[in-house]
């Protein structure tokens, strides 16, 4: 069975935004960019929660969906 890296599976990462606020991002497959760009930086010990999203990220997302 293939491994999520091999079918280039796409996980979430809580970062920031521009302003700073926590928004959820959407991780290029080997995990160390986000599809915005933005560098993924360690995990911090405080998790930040939030049901925002990364529009930029989520708009690369669709399109690599729609092309698959």
């Amino acid at each position: 069975m293939p491994t999520r890296r091999e079918l280039g599976m796409h996980e979430m990462w809580c970062g920031a935004d521009t302003s700073g606020e926590p928004v959820w991002h959407v991780l290029t497959p080997d995990k160390t960019s986000t599809l915005c760009g933005v560098d993924k930086e360690e995990e911090s010990p405080r998790r930040d929660t939030t049901d925002r999203h990364c529009f930029t990220c989520m708009k690369s997302f669709q399109t690599v969906v729609a092309s698959r």
